[in-house]
């Protein structure tokens, strides 16, 4: 019975340890709270075409911090929905930043034979009633190119799951064909689409060495408060904006 027992939490951790991946056999590099990077072996991507991928890399890469913020900081996306379509940035320029660094270790120690997956958790906020959101995709080089393919772009994480490790890094699997999916990347500036099966796929970007040097960063707008609270003066009515200006201490007497 002891055995048996013993025989049954072997099989549940197998089990839970093959479900907690979402990417099949990835193996851990590095982490911190909001970041990990893994590697993971050609051999082991699920592809329809193996023509799409190259059978080896141009490995390790050799980049510094400055340029995975250019090669990662104007990257946008399309997000839709019943309520209208959403242009967004991927990345925060901050968060780039916070883990530009490791990303450029882990680039290192790639070997021939592997990619790297990124998985990314950020809170712009950082208040208590707002939501980590997660990005996750693999990254890789060859004699001419660096390749990105994105999974989930800015994908809300619950309450629940954006404190715990195990949680927040258990991703779906990254398709490398085209998928049906509410979000796309727009066309910028520095790539190209890579073309699945003679169609351009919206999530895997093409950057060429050759070009590199001439990719920079654009610095962003950002958006002012007067504009948030002009906004929120417009939906109050008159005595309720005199009561909150009270409270704030900006009514002038007379």
């Amino acid at each position: 019975m002891k055995l048996y027992r013993i025989f049954s939490l072997l099989v549940l951790s197998i089990t839970l340890n093959s479900c907690a991946s979402g990417v099949k056999s990835r193996s851990l590099l590095f982490r911190s709270n909001e970041f990990a990077i893994y590697t993971v072996a050609r051999d082991k991507i699920s592809l329809k075409s193996e023509t799409s991928v190259s059978k080896t890399f141009a490995h390790p890469v050799e980049i510094t911090e400055d340029k995975v913020l250019d090669l990662l900081g104007n990257i946008r996306f399309r997000e839709e929905s019943s309520y209208g379509d959403v242009n967004r940035y991927i990345f925060e320029e901050k968060e780039i930043k916070e883990f530009a660094l490791d990303l450029v270790d882990g680039l290192q120690k790639l070997k021939p034979d592997q990619l790297l997956l990124v998985i990314s958790k950020y809170n712009p906020v950082r208040s208590v009633v707002s939501h980590y959101s997660r990005t996750g995709f693999y990254i890789w080089s060859t004699e001419t190119s660096i390749e990105i393919l994105f999974g989930e772009l800015q994908k809300e994480i619950s309450y629940d799951e954006q404190g715990n490790y195990f949680d927040w890094s258990n991703i779906p699997d990254i398709p490398f064909e085209h998928f049906p999916q509410s979000t796309y990347i727009l066309q910028g500036p520095g790539f190209s689409f890579k073309k699945v099966s003679g169609f351009r796929n919206k999530h895997w970007l093409v950057f060429d060495k050759a070009d590199l040097a001439k990719l920079k960063f654009e610095k962003r707008k950002k958006t002012t408060i007067p504009e948030v609270t002009n906004s929120v003066d417009a939906d109050l009515k008159p005595e309720k904006r005199i009561s909150r200006d009270e409270e704030e201490g900006i009514i002038n007497g007379d």
